[in-house]
């Protein structure tokens, strides 16, 4: 959440107050995006928000800043507002209905997204490589797990991909289970982002060992051949750890 980007109902402006969270997840936030625009130095580059760019009013949550989707986002809008404007190109998937409704489609109009709305999947051809980016894949509660969830998942996409006698992608992007990181076994690479957010107390149920880790990545093809794999930078920031009480 930017600070001073989201209005309550009243016309009172929200802030961090004292929530500490807030202010670093939103320092990460700012310092990836100084990573992302000192790497790229003027160079084009694309833009994908995918999937889940606002919370929503999920599960009957008390912790939101407002309960208006209409703030959500524009806060949004505001966060995304200058890698957007940096960008060449911007793509926005659909996420999960409880927490975005159809607002993605807003946040992709106002950032100026292709089509101007928000799509299920896209395939983008980048430097000869398709990308499939779509927001949802299947979560894993074992952590030691993941790297075989990536594989497991991207051989699946793939066989499907064969069946129908498509052009098969050669990177794959995903979310939703909020735990970043990525997977490359030689001939494609599978990307997962991870959640901008600290747990909930939903996520403190469901997810109980999860420690929040945003993260964003940044595919380069710079001194590539056509048709390489990309080079792969990963932004991530694991939270300081909680405070050890003594009895």
């Amino acid at each position: 959440m930017p600070p001073g980007s989201a209005i309550n109902g009243k016309g009172n402006v929200v802030g961090f107050g004292e929530n500490h969270h807030q202010r670093w997840l939103w320092e990460c936030w700012q310092d990836m995006e100084r990573g992302v625009l000192a790497k790229m130095n003027g160079r084009r580059f694309a833009l994908i928000v995918n999937g889940d760019c606002t919370e929503g009013l999920h599960h009957r949550s008390p912790e939101v800043v407002s309960t208006r989707i209409e703030a959500h986002v524009q806060m949004a809008v505001v966060a995304l507002s200058n890698l957007a404007s940096a960008a060449k190109k911007r793509y926005v998937t659909l996420g999960t209905e409880c927490h975005t409704l159809d607002m993605e489609n807003l946040v992709a109009e106002r950032i100026g997204a292709e089509d101007g709305k928000a799509r299920d999947k896209w395939l983008i051809k980048i430097h000869g490589c398709l990308i499939d980016a779509a927001h949802h894949i299947g979560p894993t509660s074992r952590a030691y797990l993941e790297a075989s969830g990536m594989g497991i998942n991207m051989g699946n996409a793939r066989l499907n991909y064969v069946r129908c006698r498509h052009e098969i992608p050669t990177v794959f992007l995903r979310g939703h289970r909020h735990c970043g990181g990525w997977f490359s076994d030689g001939s494609g690479i599978m990307g997962i982002t991870g959640g901008w957010q600290m747990l909930t107390r939903h996520g403190h149920k469901v997810v109980t060992d999860s420690l929040p880790t945003p993260t964003a990545l940044l595919f380069d093809w710079q001194h590539k051949k056509h048709g390489e794999l990309p080079d792969v930078a990963q932004y991530r920031y694991p939270g300081p750890q909680a405070e050890i009480s003594i009895a």
